[in-house]
């Protein structure tokens, strides 16, 4: 299972990945009083269970936050079962803690038969019969009558009962009597020792993936969803896939010392097909100490969740906070002898014409002139840019598959007067019909991500250190300076209101904002620099 590459590898009967949408395999009784597992039985498995398609077993539940946690054990303890099938192994004794929703899954023997035959001269489903109860005798509640039963086999799955050579009036008996027999018996025959009993029945940590990924991450963007599934894919790359049980505070301290000399780029080139050892003799480049504590972070938010879920008593990722000496913040706003050689440069001004890589050319302009971010200007679409009574503006929204950070980010944005002089509208206008006003390929869902190498290529080949989020930051300055009002500039930048007062009206037609808006982004001036 490669969980490094972000991606799922079979290996084996190995399940190549546990996803539990809880709509399929949780489902309430017809009373709606109970929740039940529903199991789909794998079809190369159906044969031992009589062609059966699936399984339904109660959480003895009605509470759904319950049954979510008792489902996830269900789920993988019949994967255990369908996998000893497959390898014609015993069936795993499954001993519950604290509840008895799979009491009646028992060990498989071999019979006495097959442990006469050689291994290599038996047949895999030879050696797998289900546990028996040889022979019953009980007293019948009718008659009085002590009546025998020689040979009666439970499925230890289904919990079907088969009585050899008996008739119809014999197979109804046992089938009234067998239940309580069988439970005098289990309460009277404890289990054999297991001394990995608790690390065997406690899942493992890429197993967990699938219903984290479900209740935690459903709403949010595949690119946090898949730096959280990066940070888990570092841990189990230095630690190994270790059963949920065995994470504690003296696991994630040493995962911690080893995460500080942790190589960047570990999955790429030549280091994607070596071991960290085999890295480690080229003295590789370590993470930085900002990569390392967004990890953390996110592994401190997967096992959060495992707390919430009853899996962990304790988030082992709680750190104490330990307060660092101040540094000066690194400067992120653009000054005007930057900006000058920027838009001056031969590197920026040759793709004015440029027949498919003109976005090198607008998004610069676009940034400067309006704060938005690269991702909203690099997903716009000709039909975003429009008229609203004399004002040409354009639309940030997260329609047609775009996402945005927040929703106080839809939002109207005017076009500032030098960008229509310099042909905005003409190119718009060529642009009509196509999907997007940039021709930008997005990868994995984002349109800005190529943009971003390309210009951060662009920047350290004139020597600049600012990035384009950094325009963000110089137009909010250089608003500021002139005196423009908090609010507005936080209803061009699209951010949230701090204030309850700032949410009232949130809701209502935000193209009434344009006029104001139009006056504060032609306070912009870079006549000078660009």
């Amino acid at each position: 299972m490669d969980f490094r590459k972000g991606r799922w590898v079979t290996s084996g009967d190995t399940l190549s990945k546990l996803k539990m949408p809880y709509g399929t395999y949780l489902i309430r009784s017809r009373h709606a009083s109970q929740w039940y597992a529903r199991i789909i039985i794998p079809h190369d498995v159906r044969e031992h269970f009589r062609q059966r398609r699936e399984i339904r077993k109660t959480l003895n539940t009605s509470c759904k936050k319950t049954a979510k946690r008792r489902v996830l054990a269900v789920w993988l303890a019949y994967q255990d079962v369908f996998d000893a099938l497959r390898k014609g192994q015993p069936v795993t004794t499954v001993f519950p803690a604290d509840w008895g929703a799979l009491a009646d899954l028992t060990t498989a023997i071999e019979s006495p038969e097959s442990l006469s035959l050689h291994p290599s001269n038996r047949h895999p489903r030879d050696s797998v019969v289900f546990s028996r109860i040889e022979p019953i005798r009980v007293s019948c509640p009718r008659t009085r009558e002590v009546l025998t039963v020689n040979l009666v086999t439970i499925n230890p799955v289904t919990g079907e009962i088969t009585v050899a050579d008996a008739t119809d009036a014999d197979i109804r008996l046992v089938k009234e009597l067998v239940p309580s027999v069988w439970r005098e018996r289990a309460a009277l025959t404890s289990p054999p020792a297991l001394p990995e009993a608790s690390t065997s029945l406690s899942p493992r940590l890429s197993e967990l993936w699938g219903a984290f990924e479900e209740e935690s991450l459903a709403n949010v963007k595949d690119k946090t969803r898949q730096t959280i599934r990066q940070a888990l894919a570092v841990f189990i790359d230095i630690v190994g896939d270790v059963p949920a049980s065995q994470l504690d505070k003296k696991l994630t301290r040493s995962f911690a010392k080893e995460l500080a000399r942790y190589p960047a780029q570990r999955t790429k080139g030549k280091w994607g097909a070596m071991s960290l050892e085999e890295i480690r003799r080229h003295d590789p480049k370590i993470i930085s100490h900002k990569t390392q504590s967004n990890i953390f972070n996110n592994l401190h938010n997967f096992a959060g969740w495992m707390v919430e879920a009853e899996i962990l008593s304790s988030n082992p990722f709680t750190r104490r906070r330990v307060q660092k000496a101040q540094q000066p913040p690194s400067r992120k706003t653009w000054c005007d002898a930057e900006l000058k050689l920027w838009f001056s440069s031969e590197s920026y001004l040759q793709y004015r014409d440029s027949s498919t890589e003109r976005w090198k050319y607008w998004l610069p302009l676009l940034a400067i002139y309006s704060g938005a971010r690269l991702e909203e200007l690099a997903a716009l679409a000709p039909t975003d840019v429009s008229e609203y009574k004399g004002i040409y503006f354009f639309e940030i929204h997260g329609r047609d598959g775009r996402s945005v950070k927040t929703l106080s980010s839809w939002r109207y944005v005017p076009l500032h007067p030098h960008l229509i002089e310099r042909g905005l509208l003409d190119y718009v206008s060529g642009r009509k019909g196509k999907e997007r006003l940039f021709e930008l390929n997005p990868y994995r869902g984002e349109y800005g991500k190529r943009a971003s190498k390309a210009f951060t290529n662009m920047r350290k080949s004139l020597g600049l250190k600012p990035t384009f989020h950094g325009y963000r930051h110089t137009v909010a300055e250089a608003l500021r300076l002139k005196d423009v009002s908090t609010e507005h500039i936080a209803w061009l930048l699209g951010h949230a209101g701090v204030t309850i007062t700032d949410h009232y009206g949130s809701d209502a037609d935000k193209r009434k904002r344009l006029p104001i808006l139009s006056e504060v982004v032609n306070m912009l001036d870079w006549s000078d620099v660009v």
